[in-house]
């Protein structure tokens, strides 16, 4: 299966590096949603009372790993602090009414908060809230205080609840976190200016759809902005599956011996590009196989994300028996480990193609 890594192409879509107007110590915009899919609606901030509002979205692998999390600090914070949980950046619009309660319905009581649902993408409540605030990924909280104002602004599994007990009893120090935001909102405009220069060039090729000039542009840009060498490896791994196979296996296994030998998720990817390609002329499955062994010996037989791979690799190959073996482990940890519908359909389908006589 393809890892959550970050893959090259996300680099391409590059927020602006516009000062943040809705920042800590901000009145709270209003809560604007299209629809309440679960709970009670929120008409306005009371005051006195203290409200967390999470961004997220059915397609983001981060937001599912921090519902759980979320759940719990709800049933903890019962009557001191009202959770919701608003949909943003769905794939298309109609998502909004059709994958967002299918997935709220899935969840049942796992996901122990309010529901709601933007209006569009990007719609109000992205624009209003995370593009006003400078938040480019989610998930994202915001703490809003007895005050109506912004408390908090973060990833939900960094520390929000040590905030939410401060915030409740009311020993919040707004002004430090404030400044310590800012001086890291600075250091991320910086950042992103830095990544827009490192994938000009790249990114002209893209467009100008020519794949080797894209490479050309790689191998300069690599030397130059080393800090974003692996997801130009790997977006030159891509380039070249499509434009000359016969150098991209030579180079997989270059970067499994050199930058990517102890990084399980990189070599996961590499295998995955060539066992799930099936637009390859010469696919080297065997080489998809020990690179997928390479990733399952670093990140151990419970991922079954690297397990799944290694399975799908072994089928291509032609080994049925050790394809079968894992992939059923996959599916199993999957159920296990409570993996969305989609996923488990998607692993599922693999091992019924596995299956076949």
């Amino acid at each position: 299966m393809r890892p959550l890594f970050l893959v090259p192409l996300a680099l391409l879509a590059v927020a602006s590096a516009r000062a943040a107007d809705l920042t800590v110590g901000s009145k709270a915009p209003a809560l604007k949603v299209a629809k309440w899919v679960k709970g009670e609606p929120i008409a306005a901030f009371e005051p006195g009372k203290v409200y967390v509002v999470e961004f997220w979205a059915t397609w983001c692998g981060p937001c599912k790993v921090s519902i759980p999390h979320l759940s719990d600090l709800a049933k903890k914070y019962k009557d001191k602090v009202a959770f919701t949980g608003v949909a943003v950046w769905e794939s298309a619009k109609e998502d909004y009414d059709t994958k967002v309660p299918q997935f709220v319905t899935e969840m049942g009581d796992k996901m122990a908060y309010r529901v709601a649902t933007d209006d569009d993408t990007p719609g109000t409540m992205a624009k209003t809230w995370m593009e006003a605030a400078g938040e480019n990924g989610i998930p994202a909280s915001f703490v809003i205080d007895q005050k109506g104002e912004i408390a908090w602004i973060g990833h939900p599994m960094d520390g929000l609840d040590e905030v939410l007990d401060k915030v409740v009893a009311g020993t919040w120090n707004g002004k430090e976190f404030a400044a310590q935001r800012a001086a890291q909102k600075a250091a991320e405009v910086a950042e992103r200016a830095e990544r827009i220069e490192a994938f000009a060039g790249i990114n002209a090729a893209i467009k100008a759809n020519d794949p080797k000039k894209a490479i050309e542009e790689i191998d300069k840009a690599i030397p130059a902005y080393p800090k974003f060498a692996d997801p130009m490896r790997m977006m030159k791994f891509s380039f070249l599956l499509n434009v000359d196979e016969k150098a991209a296996y030579p180079f997989a296994e270059e970067l499994a011996a050199g930058p990517f030998a102890k990084d399980a998720n990189a070599l996961n990817s590499l295998a995955w590009d060539i066992a799930e390609n099936p637009k390859l002329k010469t696919p080297n499955y065997p080489l998809a196989v020990r690179l997928a062994e390479r990733a399952v010996a670093i990140a151990g037989e419970k991922n079954w994300m690297v397990l799944d791979t290694l399975a799908w690799a072994q089928f291509k190959a032609g080994d049925k028996v050790k394809a079968l073996a894992n992939e059923k482990k996959a599916v199993a940890m999957a159920k296990a480990e409570k993996a969305d519908a989609a996923t488990l359909k998607e692993l599922q389908d693999r091992l019924t193609e596995i299956e076949k006589p």
